[in-house]
């Protein structure tokens, strides 16, 4: 028996600001109606007006019917508030299956609404429910209700919209692949680690935010100072441009990049320097997460419903209200001095910007900053617990070499697990790169960070310079011009030759941040990439081979490809990429698009021949841009949810792309696997970060070796994984 059900609802607690559980605790939450459909029966309707409980409805729960709604977590929490307040049956939490969920598996969109214009359904929801739900859901100013009585007409298309929901969420139904029932499993268990929540120390956090406004006014009365006046508040962006450049020095925005960017330069007025080191500090984004964490938090100082099952297309987990995922990185002198947890959550008590210079010094000192660098710490673990946390050690390296065949990755690895005092890859890459012994590569020479790690995170999924460049602007000591001397005099003239000639055509092209960069950065940048891969020549194969086996599959619908431990194939309007766990990644309705060489004309100069669509470059050549040279391998492009957007869009699914979508998959389902371990040996999640497991346990049970060698226990499908984690038990939550 599968019931359809959707609620509609009201409480005085805002739900976008302090999520659905706070929502429901409040003593004023209601559930104003229910429209349901039991089978294929008829679409019914029960508001909180009618004398009597829906008893079909009643009945069938106590049966043990499936529970089916779109986001169902809300649904579960509209049916405890009527088992706790009106006297329903109480649904095991094993009944709901969610139809978000199984649409998110699909790459679809999460919204109702966007999920069924993507597919095109018969039922598609009404846009006149947001008036509807303000009118009914929300309370006035004075915080009593627009009652139904009170709004006949309204209320009467209140129950239709509801019920127009439910017939929508039916049709998206009846497309979908459902979850298999492994997955539907694991959406279990996200639901009980919403449940079980995240404890913050909700005292120390409101008195950080208390500390956080006096610091912002000191931060105010310091800009004033700098600018003479001029910019006022931290908090005047615009104002602070326009002073900027009145100091003869050029600033595009005060957006976090552009100010980094800036402070880089030596020569720069100390007095501008000063004014664009204040609105750094202001602009933390701590004191928001802190707001978010204490607004979130239950009674009992726990924040639920933080985690999004299959919040990317990968099947990793997003995180909805508190980004506990995004946390901002410790300065480099938090990290080196190590100040003692109680002594520092003792001293944001205090609620006083002037004690945390006296304790810490000026530099460590500054308020804003060090609310930043402890943020993690404001999570922290319920009396007699402890926190268990574990983290897989470089896991995508490791899969991605694991996948593309990568031998020689791939037994370093293993080598490294048994004897960690030999070179890590950050070690041995730098030396293939720069053609050094790897004994000179230490873990202290320049060239570990700067060309072994950066190129090992940024280079894997086919990216080059601009993904290179990017990705050493997280690490403030790498200087991509100060690279370019020891790079270049470690390379060959061929190889410089190519790099220059590169160079040259990106510059005119103003592509590949050639036009961003230096020229000595950019060659370094370029490479540092080229070496990369000629260390790494199965995972540069790989994005070809794959590229190959998804085009293939579309061309032969129903023919079964296979490229880098991952088979492909066409069904339902979606590519099915299966991967080596046996769960599937989509991509919806593939499509191929031609492409041809042409030669565009830039600044009067007929440039070398590039790859181009072939509709675009039929049109430019019309207009006398480019001359089309003869067609070579058509494009991939699919449907997916844009990260940004949360939008149903085509994008170009090439080789880096899938390449790095199986990957992240891969290390999730390892992440799974480790997760099912640790929950039957006794660990409760309370949350998981990328590639983290976190648990909270009674004080003194946990063995973290034990833990650590637990969750790297491989399934079959993933023998031969160089596999292995490091963790830490402690009161507050932290990164090591």
């Amino acid at each position: 028996m599968i019931v359809s059900v959707d609620f509609e609802t009201r409480s005085p607690v805002d739900i976008r600001t302090r999520g659905a559980f706070v929502y429901f605790e409040h003593l004023r939450a209601e559930v104003l109606m229910a429209a349901y459909r039991i089978d294929d029966g008829p679409l019914k309707l029960w508001t909180f007006r009618d004398d009597e409980p829906p008893r079909d409805l009643w009945a069938a729960i106590e049966a043990g019917a499936t529970l089916r709604a779109w986001n169902a977590q809300f649904e579960a929490l509209g049916f405890t508030l009527l088992a706790d307040r009106c006297g329903w049956p109480r649904p095991r939490f094993d009944q709901f299956i969610d139809t978000a969920a199984a649409a998110a598996a699909m790459s679809l969109p999460r919204a109702l609404g966007d999920a069924a214009a993507a597919l095109g359904t018969e039922a598609q929801k009404d846009k006149d429910g947001m008036r509807l739900i303000r009118k009914f859901s929300i309370p006035r100013r004075d915080g009593s209700w627009n009652e139904p009585e009170d709004h006949v007409e309204d209320w009467k298309k209140f129950g239709l919209y509801c019920m127009d929901d439910v017939r929508t969420e039916e049709d998206i139904a009846r497309r979908l692949v459902p979850l298999s029932d492994a997955e539907q499993q694991l959406w279990l268990l996200d639901q009980t680690i919403n449940r079980r929540g995240i404890r913050i120390d909700t005292k120390s956090a409101a008195a950080a935010l208390a500390l956080a406004e006096k610091a912002k006014t000191r931060l105010d009365r310091e800009m004033r100072l700098a600018t003479g006046g001029y910019v006022s508040k931290c908090s005047e962006p615009g104002k602070l441009v326009e002073w900027v450049k009145s100091q003869g020095v050029e600033l595009t925005s005060a957006a976090k990049a552009d100010i980094v960017d800036l402070l880089e330069y030596d020569d720069l007025p100390s007095a501008v320097r000063k004014a664009l080191e204040l609105r750094q500090e202001a602009a933390k984004t701590s004191v928001s997460k802190l707001s978010a964490m204490t607004a979130r938090a239950s009674a009992d100082g726990r924040v639920r419903g933080s985690f999004m099952y299959h919040g990317a297309s990968t099947g990793r987990w997003s995180n909805t209200g508190v980004n506990f995922a995004n946390m901002p990185r410790p300065r480099r002198v938090f990290d080196d001095t190590h100040p003692r947890r109680d002594v520092l959550f003792q001293a944001f008590r205090s609620e006083d910007p002037e004690l945390l210079p006296f304790l810490y010094g000026d530099d460590l000192g500054r308020p804003l900053h060090l609310i930043s660098d402890a943020i993690r710490g404001f999570v922290w673990a319920a009396p007699g617990h402890e926190l268990v946390q574990a983290d897989y050690s470089g896991i995508e390296g490791a899969v991605i070499a694991w996948l593309a065949g990568e031998d020689w990755k791939v037994e370093a690895l293993h080598d490294i697990i048994v004897d960690p005092t030999l070179p890590d890859m950050y070690r041995r890459t730098a030396a293939n790169i720069l053609g050094l012994p790897v004994e000179v590569v230490t873990k202290k020479h320049w060239a570990r960070q700067a060309v072994g790690k950066i190129s090992e995170l940024a280079l894997g999924f086919a990216g080059g310079v601009s993904a290179f460049y990017s990705m050493a602007r997280n690490y403030p000591d790498v200087k991509l011009d100060a690279l370019f001397g020891p790079v270049w005099e470690a390379t060959g003239e061929e190889r410089r030759a190519k790099a220059i000639t590169r160079y040259e055509k990106c510059l005119k092209r103003g592509d590949s941040k050639a036009d961003v960069l230096s020229r000595e950065a950019w060659l370094a940048c370029e490479i540092v990439k080229v070496g990369w891969r000629e260390t790494n020549p199965a995972i540069a194969s790989s994005w070809k081979d794959l590229e190959t086996a998804i085009r293939e599959a579309i061309q032969s619908p129903g023919t079964i490809t296979s490229a880098a431990r991952v088979s492909y194939r066409m069904a339902k309007g979606f590519l099915w990429a299966r991967l080596p766990s046996g769960r599937c990644l989509a991509y919806g309705a593939p499509r191929l698009k031609d492409q041809v060489w042409a030669k565009p004309l830039v600044d009067g100069e007929w440039l070398d021949a590039e790859v181009m669509d072939r509709d675009r470059a039929e049109y430019l050549e019309m207009k006398g841009e480019v001359k089309i040279q003869g067609l070579t391998t058509a494009k991939v492009t699919a449907l997916g949810v844009n990260s940004v957007t949360k939008k149903w869009e085509r994008f170009a699914l090439y080789g880096g792309l899938a390449q790095e979508n199986n990957t992240q998959a891969t290390a999730r389902d390892l992440l799974v696997n480790g997760m099912w371990k640790a929950e039957a040996a006794g660990y409760p999640i309370i949350a998981t970060v990328y590639d983290e497991i976190i648990c909270e346990r009674r004080s003194g049970e946990a063995d973290i070796r034990a833990f650590e060698k637990l969750i790297c226990e491989l399934p079959a499908w993933a023998a031969g994984m160089p596999l292995t984690a490091g963790g830490w038990t402690g009161k507050r939550y932290r990164k090591d």
